[in-house]
């Protein structure tokens, strides 16, 4: 008979060779993961050390949701350009996960938001985090944006600075899809009109969609204080900076966006 201090005994060695287990797998997971996500068109997760490389990512992830060509492909989540006209950010990053048991996730990009004279804002750069339990075993590397359809979402999300957990009393929703703009609703996720953020994503791996809920952004400030060349919030460039040149290639490829035809 196991009494209750054998009990916990054996649950403590199982969750620490499930955490070894999962340590294991998130590290040779990560790298296989990061360069087969080359090969799939998918971004890496990680920074780069320099800031204007992830905005050349940026870019290039960004165009493999609002690119017509690629939906005629057969890659049908391009984001409807009615969709663009009323966004007031974008969110764009690529996460990992990867676990046995316990999943980890976790990556990098930028976030670019309206201002005032419709204009696109300078890029503050981002990472996410997060966690989850289920059987689970694998690892997958994610294209993701989020459309920021609410000024609330934008001052919460990001202009307040720090971070902020997605979930709950910030709804996310996967997003209206269609080459002419029309609405589209996956299997197991309803769309509304109330929705405060869209979520579109691209996948290379072993799990089975995306869960944002729990999801952490950070304001990654020591990259903004390497761009900008001085300590700087994530609200002083949404709001104040210029746009640099080292982003113009993610505005085209949001005008792209914006201008295609239905």
């Amino acid at each position: 008979m196991c009494t209750a201090d054998s009990l916990l005994h054996q649950v403590g060695k199982k969750a620490t060779e499930a955490g070894k287990r999962f340590q294991e797998t998130a590290t040779v997971a990560t790298r296989q993961m990061q360069e087969s996500a080359k090969n799939a068109n998918i971004s890496s997760p990680l920074p780069d050390t320099n800031a204007a490389e992830d905005l050349k990512k940026a870019a290039h992830l960004l165009s493999g949701f609002v690119d017509k060509e690629e939906n005629e492909a057969g890659f049908d989540n391009i984001i409807p350009p009615e969709i663009l006209r009323k966004a007031r950010g974008l969110a764009i990053y690529t996460v990992v996960k990867a676990g046995f048991i316990v999943s980890a996730r976790g990556g990098s990009g930028v976030v670019v938001v309206r201002n005032q004279d419709n204009q696109w804002s300078a890029p503050s750069f981002i990472a996410t985090g997060g966690v989850g339990f289920g059987a689970l075993a694998g690892a997958d590397i994610t294209d993701i944006v989020l459309v920021l359809m609410t000024d609330e979402a934008v001052e919460t999300t990001f202009v307040q600075g720090g971070s902020v957990t997605l979930g709950g009393g910030l709804s996310v929703s996967a997003g209206p899809v269609g080459v002419g703009g029309e609405v589209g609703m996956s299997a197991n996720t309803q769309t509304t009109s109330t929705s405060s953020i869209y979520s579109y994503t691209k996948s290379k791996g072993l799990f089975a969609g995306v869960s944002f809920e729990g999801t952490v952004l950070l304001e990654r400030k020591e990259a903004n204080a390497a761009f900008y060349r001085r300590a700087i919030s994530a609200a002083e460039i949404l709001r104040t900076m210029p746009q640099p040149p080292e982003a113009l290639e993610l505005y085209t490829v949001i005008e792209k966006g914006l201008s295609r035809e239905l």
